[in-house]
């Protein structure tokens, strides 16, 4: 596993954008309650190649590689059969097909031992506003970065092209590494992520998500910022005051004279 970024030496809190009303309401309100975080399957996001790695097909070119990939099959077989590596060194285009099925296969492993929770430096992005906080009508949960679980949160890299594994590398860091990697047309997210595993294939040092949620420090949420147009920050303040007095709530307002918000706090913690 890669180590994790130390965050907090230059963040002191990290962000996130989130709907808010219909379904939305009770996520909010189970966050305050239970202090726990909702982290969804990869599957769920709105960047198609997002958690889903690809094995490279051209290493097979090289006559030392494929032999490494026979053998790496022949160790997952339950009965190897000598007959099975000769098919494979006399039928190229039967290996490249193997790999492929490995890629497959791995984007739905990752999907159901994975969960994530994005996170972002700034809390006035606008288009973040409106990607993940539905248009300004949603909210922005402002966290702790010290405290757990964000401190674990990992830094996302961004670059031109897709990122190719190699079968050779998940006894490593290849599947960990694909959920951490994205197209450079995100770099403006700035995106920090804690990633979870479901309990039923809990890893030590790993964040365990039962039911997709994630238990959080007491002190982890600071403040709930409502968006510009969202209309519930009454009923915000109230769930707050009900569950957890010491968390904050700030209202985004539209600057009208020029693009940016302004924040006004409604209600000040206790």
């Amino acid at each position: 596993m890669p180590s994790v970024t130390a965050i907090q030496a230059n963040h002191r809190h990290l962000y996130h954008y989130q709907p808010y009303g219909d379904d939305w309401t009770g996520y909010l309100e189970t966050t305050l309650r239970d202090r726990s975080l909702f982290l969804p399957s990869p599957s769920t996001f709105n960047d198609p190649w997002d958690c889903r790695p690809w094995f490279d097909l051209d290493v097979l070119n090289d006559a030392n590689v494929r032999e490494q990939y026979i053998e790496w099959f022949m160790q997952q077989a339950i009965v190897p059969r000598p007959k099975d590596a000769e098919e494979m060194r006399n039928n190229p285009q039967l290996l490249r097909e193997m790999v492929t099925q490995c890629s497959m296969g791995l984007i739905d492993k990752i999907d159901a031992d994975y969960r994530v929770f994005c996170l972002t430096p700034s809390d006035d992005n606008l288009l973040m506003w409106s990607h993940y906080a539905r248009n300004h009508k949603g909210v922005c949960l402002q966290f702790d970065a010290r405290a757990e679980p964000i401190v674990g949160a990992f830094q996302v890299s961004y670059q031109q092209q897709l990122p190719l594994s190699a079968i050779l590398e998940l006894e490593n860091d290849g599947m960990f590494n694909a959920l951490l990697t994205k197209s450079d047309v995100w770099e403006y997210e700035e995106e920090f992520r804690v990633i979870a595993k479901d309990h039923g294939v809990a890893s030590p040092g790993v964040p365990i998500a039962i039911n997709n949620r994630v238990r959080i420090a007491d002190n982890a949420l600071v403040r709930i910022i409502v968006g510009c147009e969202c209309v519930g920050a009454d009923e915000i303040v109230d769930m707050v005051r009900r569950h957890q007095p010491s968390v904050s709530v700030r209202q985004a307002n539209r600057h009208p004279h020029r693009y940016g918000l302004g924040f006004t706090t409604v209600y000040d913690g206790l």
